[in-house]
């Protein structure tokens, strides 16, 4: 998740942690995130790779945790509470999750926009395909090449609000921890093909250097050329979905 909100999001469950710790005269406390609750805590930073893509990285915060004697690292992929995106990196994310998916969802979209009768130059809808079981936890939970895997999904407020009670060592935050294995096993998830641009409009002939289609042409505004693929698991009811194997 990119941009001042997020960074914002990031560095203040980062500021929170750190501070509670230092109040704890650098002992281990307890994180209180929603229904997850996080014993031995003794750090946390904001992650500073990327995807081998270049795309942003899967994990944006890391948690150190003090178990048995060592320092274990848990990893936080941070989400905003309005429709968040669930996975990143695009087309080239998923593909080093499941190769070959992502593109087929690709050409699934590309069929089914000129199946409804959509013209080159339409303003299109955004495009769903509901993701079998079997890819879902790879994509949620990512992968080193990914910047991941991450451990737990934090959604909330971009602004992190907190409370340390120094009698019972918790740090209350008001965002939600999701185990990411777990959310991935409750939750249908979909592919949103979205225009990045607000004057993108379809372009069935246009593709990229494998010869996947591209969807979207280029923003005569912005000079964006392609549309943006994420991961979600809210579909309106007037969704155009399809269905990818």
């Amino acid at each position: 998740m990119a941009g001042a909100a997020a960074e914002r999001q990031e560095s203040g469950l980062v500021s929170a942690i750190k501070s509670a710790v230092k109040k704890n005269k650098g002992n281990p406390i307890t994180l209180v995130a929603g229904n997850t609750t996080l014993t031995a805590v003794i750090d946390a930073t904001k992650y500073g790779g990327r995807q081998v893509t270049g795309s942003e990285p899967y994990t944006d915060v890391i948690i150190y945790r003090r178990v048995r004697g060592k320092k274990v690292a848990v990893n936080l992929s941070m989400k905003g509470e309005s429709a968040p995106s669930l996975a990143g990196g695009g087309l080239r994310g998923i593909e080093l999750a499941v190769p070959g998916l992502g593109a087929r969802f690709f050409r699934a979209a590309h069929k089914g926009l000129l199946n409804e009768g959509h013209n080159p130059g339409d303003k299109i809808p955004d495009v769903f395909g509901k993701i079998s079981t079997t890819y879902k936890k790879k994509i949620v939970i990512g992968n080193k090449a990914m910047g991941g895997p991450i451990h737990y999904m934090y959604i909330g407020p971009m602004t992190v609000s907190n409370t340390y009670d120094a009698k019972k060592n918790t740090l209350t935050v008001n965002g939600g921890l999701h185990e990411a294995n777990e959310y991935a096993e409750t939750h249908d998830l979909y592919f949103r093909l979205r225009a990045r641009r607000i004057d993108q409009r379809f372009d069935p002939d246009a593709k990229d250097p494998r010869g996947v289609p591209k969807i979207y042409g280029k923003s005569p505004s912005r000079g964006d050329s392609a549309g943006r693929l994420v991961v979600t698991d809210k579909v309106p009811k007037t969704a155009l979905v399809i269905t990818v194997r």
